[in-house]
């Protein structure tokens, strides 16, 4: 299917764009309004499509979802119980910090056993063993010039295959080397000529010999080749280094980006997606520099070193070169509004340079209820932008009542009720995700309801369109009907977040037109959906979730086909404060022409 919001192709059970994150579903082919009765709006207004464009634009593709964000946890623990004899060998597992510690404690002592095994006596170093007396005694029947070196090799089950084993000193007495040919010799200084008699050799003098000389240069410890990666590094080409977090002899841990994040969704654990997918298909998240902890460990450890304790999910465990990785997920990031939620929202509306002498038919409504509890705030906002239709009078009448109706409803429910039940000791009516959901779209759907009761008893064909969002805790329930817009910046960059229900908006998601005729083209003007045409409209609604930084913008099509998305993007990135960017922006809409009334809603997230 093709993404309304870009025209990129996706797969068929996709929930959102691979490419923008647009939410979508595959809405029935009866959904279009065919047959709906024509109406044309006055100059400069909106009207309904009729039956033969609405026939025109049936190819057009999907429009948005209801969709919620959903935590899902995705665990591996089938394949863990069954056991994975080679883990290195395996696909990509997710195990616990203990099977990690205990696979690689394995290997490093099978490769231990493996190197002692095939080494010849001669490689090893030279540990001279202590004589007996007995073994002094036969030792001087014997010509000591024509023994064997006897080395006294310490089991493998015994050695410290991690310690550094100790190089004799070039020159000492009672030292033995080993040639080149791998033949063993005595040392030139303690050979004796075969017509003399060995001296006794006691107990004290062997131990004597064992000492390390004063003079013996200090043993310098094998290079281990654990250098840490620099910023930047990418490991197997998938992980690249952002920063170091810390350092050591037994690990590194650093913090790393994953640019092949499709294979596993950050936010839900989906494997679904494919590779050059931007958004996860079933959450919507964005897959791109997702950040994860890395953890470097040597090709050998200590043995007496302290057992790593990782306290996130490990998502993957791998081995480069020799080195041990472990990609962490950490469980809970840091709350993002450790002292709750803040909000700085206004509106500003004008009719426009070229409709400056009629009245202005847009509306808004900023309704923000902030109690703080325990010193966290608490704030739940309602954000609408109405666009009316139907021409002047009606136009102006349409937005006026949806904007009041939606205040009186949420008034109601949000802060008069609970007041009402805390004055009377009763608990307040509780409101969680589903709660607030359904009570934004019957607010909606009441407004529609009026519209079409007035329109029936007056013979009026008034309406208008509606977009905006409804904030509680960091959630945004987003709602749109018609071609009015809703926005948000996130880290510089502007999206998208509402789809047009117009016949220029599928033309384009049909391949029919390109995305930018939009502003020009001569049907521009005519919608599917709109409030106050039919009893049932259909109502897109779903949930974004914020963070601190973001700006939400909900504005008519008077400012965006005044004002294209790039200087909407500059003007949100530069202000400091909301009404400085519904000032800037009403400004620029008329600077660009002003051919319709320009309203704007902004709200900052601090």
């Amino acid at each position: 299917m093709l993404c309304p919001s870009c025209n990129t192709p996706n797969r068929d059970d996709a929930k959102f764009c691979k490419k923008c994150g647009h939410p979508f579903r595959a809405e029935p082919a009866n959904t279009l309004i065919a047959g709906q009765q024509a109406n044309t709006a006055p100059a400069g207004g909106e009207a309904p499509l009729e039956p033969a464009a609405a026939a025109t634009a049936s190819a057009a593709s999907p429009e948005p979802t209801v969709a919620t964000q959903t935590s899902q946890a995705s665990t591996n623990d089938h394949e863990q119980a069954q056991g994975v004899n080679d883990v290195s060998q395996a696909p990509t597992l997710i195990l616990t910090p203990e099977q990690m510690m205990a696979y690689h404690s394995r290997r490093w002592q099978q490769e231990v056993e493996r190197e002692q095994a095939a080494t010849d006596i001669a490689d090893m170093p030279t540990l001279m063993s202590t004589p007996s007396p007995a073994d002094s005694q036969a030792e001087q029947a014997q010509d000591i010039a024509d023994m064997p070196t006897v080395l006294d090799t310490p089991p493998a089950s015994e050695a410290d295959p991690t310690a550094p084993s100790p190089s004799p000193a070039a020159g000492d007495e009672g030292d033995l080397q080993a040639t080149s040919s791998g033949k063993e010799q005595v040392d030139e200084t303690s050979a004796v000529d075969t017509s003399n008699v060995a001296h006794d050799t006691t107990e004290e003098e062997a131990s004597e010999s064992m000492q390390p000389s004063s003079e013996q240069p200090e043993t310098t410890e094998p290079a281990t080749d654990f250098s840490t990666l620099a910023v930047g590094a990418t490991v197997v080409g998938r992980y690249e280094v952002t920063q170091i977090v810390s350092e050591s002899e037994q690990e590194h841990v650093y913090q790393v980006i994953d640019h092949e994040g499709y294979q596993r969704c950050w936010n839900c654990a989906s494997e679904q997606n494919a590779q050059g997918d931007e958004f996860c298909m079933s959450c919507g998240a964005e897959l791109l520099n997702a950040p994860y902890t890395m953890h470097e460990y040597p090709a050998t450890a200590n043995s007496q070193a302290d057992a790593h304790v990782l306290h996130g999910t490990i998502i993957n465990t791998f081995v480069d070169q020799g080195h041990t990785y472990v990609i962490e997920q950490q469980q809970v990031a840091q709350n993002a509004f450790p002292e709750g939620v803040y909000l700085e929202a206004t509106s500003k509306s004008d009719a426009g340079d070229v409709r400056r002498s009629e009245p202005n038919e847009d509306s808004t409504l900023v309704l923000m209820l902030q109690r703080v509890h325990e010193s966290i705030s608490q704030p739940v906002g309602v954000f609408i932008v109405a666009d009316g239709l139907g021409g002047h009078d009606n136009g102006q009448v349409a937005s006026h009542m949806t904007i009041a109706l939606i205040a009186e409803r949420m008034a109601r429910e949000l802060l008069v009720d609970p007041l009402a039940s805390e004055k009377a000791g009763e608990p307040a009516k509780p409101f969680d995700e589903d709660a607030y959901v359904a009570l934004l779209k019957s607010a909606v759907e009441d407004a529609n309801t009026a519209l079409c009761q007035v329109n029936e008893r007056d013979k009026t064909d008034m309406g208008s369109t509606i977009t905006g969002f409804m904030t509680a805790g960091d959630h945004a329930y987003i709602i749109n009907v018609g071609d009015s817009r809703t926005y948000m910046l996130r880290g510089g960059q502007l999206y998208k977040l509402t789809n047009d229900h117009s016949l220029v908006e599928q033309l384009v998601a049909g391949g029919l037109i390109e995305p930018d005729d939009v502003y020009t083209h001569p049907q521009r003007s005519q919608i599917f959906r709109s409030l106050g045409d039919k009893l049932n409209v259909q109502i897109d609604i779903f949930k974004q979730q914020l963070h601190p930084g973001d700006i939400m913008l909900s504005c008519s099509d008077g400012l965006w086909e005044m004002v294209r998305n790039p200087q909407i993007e500059s003007i949100l990135n530069t202000v400091p404060d909301p009404q400085t960017a519904c000032a800037q922006l009403i400004e620029a809409a008329n600077a660009n022409g002003g051919e319709d009334n320009v309203s704007a809603v902004v709200v900052f997230v601090r």
